[in-house]
């Protein structure tokens, strides 16, 4: 870095040497965010290499999601699936305990229905099958504290990260914050959201598939 930066500097183009150092700025402030901890990831493929390369981290043993879903196509795209796939194998390995809350948009889940869109539903069931302790809640149900309305992974008390969606449930960007004052205020929205949201298992005994 100090070679080219020096190369910089014995350019003679004033526009040239303009341009260069708007750009350095740029880089400057993005090394800023680095040295905060803050690392920032665009796009769905590049979030879930990412995303897996956390989880199967050496010192990871518990990992919390929650899901904000506001379509039936969360998580359901290649990169979603392979996600999934991932939370499976650690989980039934025993290496890391996974825990999710699913907050569900009201128009996937309308207050007169027992079941979420079918979709939904399928995907809640299965991680409950695989030992995943799930629990969901509808969105309407945590509209006096809409700042818990987010997607955010809590991996151990390493790092937090948020994800951003499109329309279409797709990851526009990832962002993963290694402090540990981010971690503690996740888990304790994580702890907020628990008190309104419901377990699976429990609502399983409650209802019966397909009512």
């Amino acid at each position: 870095m100090s070679q080219s930066l020096e190369r910089i500097s014995r350019a003679l183009d004033p526009i040239y040497r303009e341009l260069a150092l708007e750009s350095m700025d740029d880089t400057n402030r993005r090394i800023h965010t680095l040295a905060d901890g803050l690392l920032i990831f665009e796009g769905t493929e590049t979030w879930r290499l990412v995303y897996e390369r956390l989880l199967r981290s050496p010192g990871l043993y518990q990992y919390r999601s929650v899901a904000w879903i506001q379509s039936a196509a969360y998580w359901q795209d290649e990169p979603g699936r392979k996600s999934m796939a991932v939370n499976f194998e650690l989980q039934d390995s025993g290496l890391v305990t996974i825990e999710r809350i699913a907050i569900i948009a009201d128009e996937l889940w309308p207050p007169g229905d027992v079941w979420p869109a079918e979709t939904l539903r399928q995907w809640i069931q299965e991680q409950h099958t695989r030992g995943i302790k799930i629990s969901f809640v509808r969105a309407s149900v945590i509209i006096a504290e809409p700042e818990l309305l987010s997607d955010i992974g809590i991996y151990g008390s390493r790092a937090v990260g948020t994800q951003e969606l499109d329309e279409q449930a797709r990851t526009i960007r990832f962002r993963l914050l290694f402090d540990f004052n981010s971690v503690a205020a996740a888990e304790d929205r994580w702890n907020r959201l628990a008190v309104y949201s419901e377990s699976f298992a429990s609502y399983l005994d409650r209802y019966e598939i397909g009512r």
